[in-house]
């Protein structure tokens, strides 16, 4: 083992630097987070189930039990727009694991679900004006680097119908120092990160400046490579996301906090949910105006050619007539 080389591996990280691997797509650590994703009873990768049907009930209330089109950001294998759909929303549910694609679509499949899925990173997602409500749930909006924050925000709002929702949670504040990660380290003969022995060694860091926490894993295998996975996480008090979401031309921006019952640092009012609408900017409503014009005009310019058309019909026939000796009234 070089231990030069791991000392270099451990030292703390400049904000939002990258680890050199990237979990979500790596075939082996991907299915064992779909493991985690539908064992109903963890909050390792997803909310247990009776939390997920919390939120769900939650996201109806809202909602008042009108039946929308959802577009679920993040979405993972399905878990949220499976009991969307149940419910009587047309759903399509975005993610960036094909592992969890593919398991999503084959529930759709032995649930005869209607729901569409697309494996895509939502940075690159490029919806127009399709969906009522956009819902990204369990903190996935916390791991947005500010650029990325900001790219998201413009594909959601892009998204949106006229007056369209949408809805996601965050960390906030409330026991900040219990959320960073605790130092530990673990041997395994094979686990989640390896099929193979290995060593991980898991450390926390807070950018308390920044309000930006780093769950940092070194795993290190028994060929001494070492790879490093991090991951970022910012937390958000209401005026900080005000400011931001406001920028990005969101409305009615309303804070949620309990909306799951408190049992640890995860749940309860250590989590905010929002709910945002989407404000129509000068440009967009100037085109609407000027599209509504035009399509007065051209409606006015329809009439206008009818009763041309009519009246030049009417002519001809009282000539035609006129001609024939006929009497036309």
């Amino acid at each position: 083992m070089n231990i030069k080389e791991l000392i270099v591996y451990t030292q703390q990280p400049k904000l939002y630097e990258p680890g050199n691997a990237v979990m979500w797509t790596d075939p082996y650590i991907s299915k064992q987070l779909l493991e985690c994703h539908i064992n109903p009873d963890t909050d390792t990768a997803s909310r247990s189930n009776d939390k997920i049907n919390l939120v769900i009930d939650w996201i109806d209330l809202q909602l008042k039990s009108k039946k929308v089109s959802i577009l679920d950001l993040g979405c993972g294998p399905g878990l949220y727009t499976e009991k969307l759909a149940k419910r009587g929303h047309s759903v399509t549910g975005v993610d960036f694991s094909g592992t969890s694609i593919e398991y999503a679509k084959s529930k759709t499949i032995s649930n005869n679900s209607n729901i569409t899925y697309y494996c895509k990173n939502y940075l690159d997602i490029n919806f127009k004006e399709c969906f009522d409500v956009t819902i990204m749930i369990y903190l996935d909006f916390c791991v947005l680097t500010p650029p990325e924050r900001t790219i998201v925000l413009d594909n959601i709002y892009r998204s949106l119908k006229k007056d369209g929702l949408f809805i996601f949670d965050v960390i906030n504040s409330k026991n900040i120092e219990e959320k960073i990660l605790k130092n530990s380290w673990e041997v395994c003969k094979k686990g989640f990160w390896r099929n193979s022995p290995y060593i991980v060694l898991n450390k926390g860091y807070h950018f308390e400046e920044n309000k930006v926490l780093l769950n940092q894993h070194i795993v290190l295998s028994e060929n001494e490579e070492i790879k490093t996975y991090h991951f970022w996480s910012t937390y958000y008090e209401y005026e900080k996301m005000k400011t931001i979401v406001e920028e990005r031309k969101f409305k009615n921006i309303k804070s949620f906090n309990n909306v799951l019952p408190e049992t640890d640092i995860w749940t309860g009012d250590n989590i905010s949910f929002y709910m945002l609408t989407k404000a129509l900017t000068v440009t967009t409503l100037l085109s609407r105006f000027l599209l509504e014009g035009e399509s007065k005009i051209l409606q006015a310019d329809a009439k206008i050619t009818a009763t041309a058309s009519r009246n030049g019909r009417r002519n001809h026939i009282r000539k035609y007539a006129s001609h024939k000796s006929w009497r036309v009234r």
